[in-house]
Order: C-alpha cells, then structure tokens, then sequence
C-alpha cells in the first residue's frame, strides 16, 4: 500500500537503477541529502528560536508533561505540540543535543523535496520532478530553513504534503477511485497535521486554496472527490483531543491560543512584527535566489490554463497555492520572513521546465548569480576599509574566509552555469544548483558557527567550565532562549517578560520584576549564576555587588556568586 502511494501510476524503468537522464539528479539530490543532515550539530543552538524550540521539547521529555507546553518552567502556548512531541522523540532516540534537536526541522524540508520530486515526476516527467526537487533544496530561504529549528519547515511540508495528495488524488479521480480516496485521506491528515503545528493556517490555506481554484479552473468535479464526510471526520479524530485536553488542563488556553495567537496577530500590530504590504516580495526576491528568474516567471504567468475549463489542472493549482499564501500573509499584521516558505515549492514546480523560456531563465539565474558574487566582494572590501573595532571588527575577521569562499562559489558556479546553459541546461542547472547549495552550506554551518558567540549562550558556558549543580541561575534585563537547553534548568528572568508573559502571568513567582529584587537574593545565596548585558554589570560591581566573572564576550557577561 505504501508503494502505491508513492509510485503507484509512475512508469519504472525496466532496471532497478535510474535512466541516463536522471541519474545525475538522483546523485546530486543524494549528495545534498548526506550534507543536509551530516553537519546539523556543528553550530551551537541560535537565539531566539532554535533555544526556544529545543527547550520545549526537552521540557516535555524531563517532565512528561505532553499536554501543555512549557518553556522554562513556564506555561507557553502560543503554538500547537505536533514538532515539540517530534522533537521530544528525536533528543530521546539520539541524545540531548542540537543534532537531535534539528533533525525535525532537517527531516522536514528533505519531505518536501521528496514530495515536489514525487509531484514533478507523477503530473510532468521524473526529469523535471529532479530539476523541482533540486531547486527547492537549494533555494536560499529553504535551504536556511532547512536547518534552523522553527516550526515553518515542518508547516511547509505538511502543506506541500496536502497540495501533492490532493492534486494525486485528483488526477486519479476518474481512473483509479481507490487511489483517488487514499490519497484525499492523506491530504485531510496533512491537515490535521499542519493544525497540529501552527494552528488554523493547516485549515484555513487549503480550504482557500480549494475554493479559489475551483473558482477560478471552474473544475467542480472536485467537490465530489474529496471525501469530505470521512476526511473530516480524520481531521477531528486528529485534531481535537489535543484541544480539549489542553483547555482542560489549562483553562483559557483556546482563548489565548485562538483569539490572541490568530485573530489578534494577524489583524493587528500586537507583537510588533509590522512590516509594509510588498515586505514578502521583497522576502521571496532574496530567499528565491538562485532561482529568481523562474520563480518570477511561475508567479507571473502560472495562472494560464494548462488544461481545458472543467478539467483537472495541476499547475493552475499549484500557482493558487503559491499566490493565495504570499497574498494571505502579505495582509498580516504580523510578518517574519520564514512564514512564505511554503510558497517555494509549488513556485519551484511551476518553474522547473527546460524549454525555451527555462533555458532563457537558467542563462539570467547564472547572470544575477555572478553579479550577486561580483556585489558581495565590492561590498566586502568597502566594508574591510572601515576603521572597525570591538564587535565588529571581531565578527568580520571571522566571516572574511566564509565569505571569500562563497563570493568564488558563486562567481566559479555562475560563469559555468552560464556557459553550459545554450547546448546543456540541464547540466546548468546541476551546476548553479551545486555552487548555490554548497554556498548556503558553508554558511550556515561554517560562518555561522564562527560567530556563534554572538548568538547562542553555549560558548560562554563551555569557556566558563562546570557548575555547581542545582544553583539558581538568572538572565539580568534579557532572556537567552538556548540558556535553559544547555544548562538542562529552568533560569530565573530579571525585569524580562517578553513572549514569558503569558506564563509569567500563571506563575509570577518563577520570574523577578526588577533588577533590584535580583540584587537582594543573590546577596543571600551561598552559590548562583547569572548571565548579565556587560553595561549592566559595569553598573552592578561598582555598587558592590558580588560577582566573580568566569567567560565574556562582546554583548554579555556570565558571573557566579562565589
């Protein structure tokens, strides 16, 4: 049954190994695959999300606390459970860790290469299910997503998991009813799921998405193949108990979850994440890269009809997905650059042909990548001949080599791409996805991990040595979100509320309001920690405040009491 899921109705080769045509594509995709997951725990866990995405997680797993979330001891329920529990499988299957605590959102985005490769190979040909699938997994924003832990990747496949089930389904609805059902099954569970991540967008962007299309292709046979009775009652049997049981155990959590976490968010200012209408073009230009120019011609002109009014229409689907969720979060009051996505794959799929017009844009994609080399090294040596010290002149010598290294895999990528795009694109492809991947891949694990001091409370601590086991530890006028993690404890939070305050609120006594509260308790503690802004405690020492400073960097100190 799995199998016929997966390759039901795609012509196998005779062989067991992969055409000449595609066996390049299978090779690159396997390469990038090992790479994805090889390296995820060589950086340190980075603030604020991937610190407070582990941290849940491994509450759940301490306490055995399933229900209701908690995030340093704290009630937080500002999204559903299904990565914590995930999450919480994988660093009790692999250790307490930041490698385990990635592999989720790493899993996640091979899924949705998997699942555009299965799409692109089931609705087009393999070869051009390879050329989506390698394009997805080296698009800059997926890609970096791909190895961050927050909870968009996982919300991007689930909804790619919905658009190919539902488009599977429907392509079968009049030959195959029996593979029409599962697979419509499959996609109400996907929603389910989704619900389970992030909350009503699992519903709400499907659901639209449906209706638009239908709207719009005027295909109304798809109503009578969607197996809403027994796919609905899939979604509730999947969905609710966690809701009820989470109110029961938490009286107001659907208020706070549903009314302030929805409506409020999206219709207004309220965690002051504004940014102007076109702030998601702009995102999707950036995080398109290097595969601009075909994104740009799939939004652009994927609306056409590929298929008679009536019919079924892959692609017309795949652009209302892709252009309801970037007009969809484009309204919001609240935008952060990871919530478009899951618009990548869909766009990478409409994309993803090597005709006439996918050639002209390999040769423009190989183009704005030399030009983007050529802009990063003018950048960089301008930016080298400012009279730089402290932070940044610490943080740009330990970039300098990462960025040379990608200013000549671009260059190196882009001018071969470009050569071989007129006789061999598909090979140009190959090319311009390998520079551009191994480009974010050095990055995002080598750049990233030299300046990890910046961001993440683990090299303090490792420069610091051991603790004394079972003291207090406190966060002064800031929270680190990783400190909780690596210190394997709930810490205190000094005149800090921030996204604890609804937890805060349910327990006041587990933070402190002021900095003088702090300052009369740890006067009286026999052992104690704090992690505290260096202007902070200049001001504390020379008070006299006792503190001993065991590591330091440019932002923060990390003290004991004794």
């Amino acid at each position: 049954m799995i199998r016929d899921y997966f390759f039901g109705s795609i012509p196998m080769s005779p062989a067991p190994e992969a055409s000449p045509h595609t066996r390049p594509w299978l090779l690159l995709l396997i390469a990038v695959g090992l790479l994805w997951f090889s390296f995820l725990g060589v950086r340190p866990l980075f603030n604020p999300d991937e610190g407070r995405y582990a941290e849940i997680p491994a509450a759940m797993l301490a306490t055995h606390q399933w229900v209701v979330p908690h995030l340093n001891g704290l009630v937080y329920l500002e999204k559903p459970p299904l990565q914590y529990w995930l999450t919480a499988a994988s660093l009790a299957a692999f250790g307490h860790h930041a490698w385990a605590a990635r592999l989720v959102t790493a899993g996640s985005g091979a899924l949705t290469v998997f699942l555009v490769y299965l799409l692109g190979a089931r609705a087009f040909t393999r070869e051009r299910g390879f050329y989506a699938a390698t394009m997805s997994a080296s698009m800059l924003l997926f890609t970096l997503m791909s190895q961050l832990i927050t909870l968009d990747m996982l919300l991007c496949a689930l909804l790619t998991l919905c658009t190919v089930a539902f488009c599977l389904a429907q392509m079968q609805r009049d030959t195959d009813p029996v593979q029409c059902r599962r697979w419509m099954l499959l996609c109400w569970i996907g929603m389910a799921a989704a619900t389970l991540t992030k909350g009503l967008v699992g519903l709400v962007i499907p659901g639209a998405v449906l209706v638009l299309y239908t709207g719009l292709q005027r295909d109304w046979a798809v109503w009578r193949h969607l197996y809403i009775g027994r796919g609905f009652v899939w979604y509730l049997a999947l969905v609710l108990p966690w809701f009820l049981l989470v109110e029961k155990a938490q009286p107001g959590a659907l208020q706070f979850l549903i009314i302030h976490e929805h409506f409020q968010r999206y219709l207004t200012h309220l965690h002051e994440r504004y940014q102007p209408w076109w702030y998601f073009f702009m995102i999707l230009g950036a995080g398109s890269l290097p595969w601009l120019p075909q994104v740009a011609r799939a939004l652009c002109l994927g609306w056409r009809a590929q298929t008679p009014s009536g019919t079924f229409d892959v692609s017309r689907v795949l652009w209302v997905s892709a252009a309801f969720t970037l007009v969809f979060f484009s309204l919001s009051g609240s935008k952060l650059a990871p919530y478009i996505v899951p618009i990548l794959p869909p766009l990478a799929l409409l994309g993803s042909g090597l005709e006439a017009a996918g050639c002209q844009d390999l040769k423009r994609a190989a183009g704005l990548q030399i030009l983007l080399a050529v802009g990063l090294g003018v950048g960089l040596a301008l930016y080298s001949q400012k009279p730089l010290t402290g932070d940044p002149a610490w943080t740009l010598a330990q970039l300098t080599p990462w960025l040379l290294a990608t200013i000549a895999l671009l260059l190196v990528g882009g001018i071969i791409s470009q050569q071989q795009s007129p006789t061999h694109p598909a090979r140009a492809a190959r090319t311009l996805a390998i520079s551009a991947f191994l480009t974010l891949f050095l990055l995002v694990t080598g750049g990233a991990s030299a300046i990890g001091a910046r961001y993440s409370a683990k090299p303090l601590l490792d420069q610091a040595g051991p603790r004394t086991a079972g003291a207090p530890i406190f966060t002064v006028n800031e929270y680190d979100w990783t400190l909780p993690f690596y210190t394997e404890q709930a810490v205190i939070p000094v005149n800090y509320r921030g996204e604890l305050d609804y937890g805060l609120q349910l327990a006041p006594e587990r933070g402190l309001a002021t900095v003088a509260q702090f300052v009369a308790i740890w006067q009286t503690l026999p052992a104690g920690y704090a992690l505290i802004p260096l202007y902070e405690a200049d001001r504390l020492r020379a008070a006299g405040v006792p503190m001993r400073v065991l590591a330091e960097n440019f932002n923060d100190v990390w003290v004991s009491r004794r």
